[in-house]
């Protein structure tokens, strides 16, 4: 799963994930990615899941790990580009009830 930073207008950091998104080295590398993101004082994050094919349960619980981290550092994280079935597992697991979707990257930064 290859996961890039980059910056938004607005101040925003962008970490795109694509691939899996599934137990192992693929949850630390998002992890890793926020985490980076909150040392250089970079507080809305914003996670671009468009490329992302498939998600269990550890890419669930790490999803919800990351936007913890990000409230208690006092920021925001909004997920952009979730497919339909991605949708439905947020949907069943509850997620999409703590974490904002948008349809794009140009929405959640708007």
């Amino acid at each position: 799963m290859p996961v890039e930073s980059k910056q938004a207008e607005g101040g925003y950091a962008v970490i795109v994930v694509s691939g899996r998104l599934a137990l192992g080295g693929e949850t630390e590398k998002l992890n890793s990615a926020v985490n980076a993101a909150l040392q250089k004082d970079q507080k809305k994050i914003v996670i671009d899941i468009t490329a992302l094919d498939y998600v269990d349960s550890s890419g669930v619980g790490m999803l919800v790990s990351c936007v913890t981290n990000v409230r208690k550092a006092g920021g925001e994280l909004k997920l952009v580009g979730a497919n339909q079935r991605i949708r439905r597992i947020f949907s069943m697991t509850g997620v999409d009830s703590i974490i904002s979707m948008f349809a794009t990257v140009a929405e959640a930064t708007a």
